[in-house]
C-alpha cells in the first residue's frame, strides 16, 4: 500500500513539475526573450509571430532560443539583484 501511494505521489509531483516548467520556460521566458532577440537581430529573428519550439517542416527552434535567452536574462537579473556583480 505504501508503494502505491509513493508511486502516485511521484507521478503527481512529476506532472506538476512538468506543468510548471512548461509554463515558466515556454511562456514567461519566451516573452522575456522574444523582444531581446528582436532588438539584437534588428527584427529578423524570430520570424514567426507564434511560439514554435520545433517546426517539423523546417527544423527551426526559434521558440526554444527565445526561451533560453529569456531564462538567461532572468538569471542575470537575479544575480545582479542579489549583488553578485557589485
Amino acid at each position: 500500500m505504501d508503494d502505491l501511494i509513493g508511486e502516485i505521489g511521484k507521478g503527481f509531483l512529476r506532472g506538476l513539475g512538468y506543468i510548471l516548467a512548461e509554463i515558466f520556460f515556454g511562456t514567461v521566458c519566451y516573452w522575456i526573450g522574444w523582444p531581446i532577440c528582436k532588438i539584437f537581430t534588428l527584427g529578423k529573428y524570430p520570424q514567426s509571430d507564434r511560439v514554435v519550439y520545433l517546426d517539423d517542416y523546417t527544423g527551426k527552434r526559434s521558440g526554444f532560443w527565445c526561451s533560453g535567452i529569456g531564462l538567461l536574462t532572468i538569471v542575470f537579473c537575479g544575480l545582479y539583484y542579489v549583488g553578485l556583480f557589485s
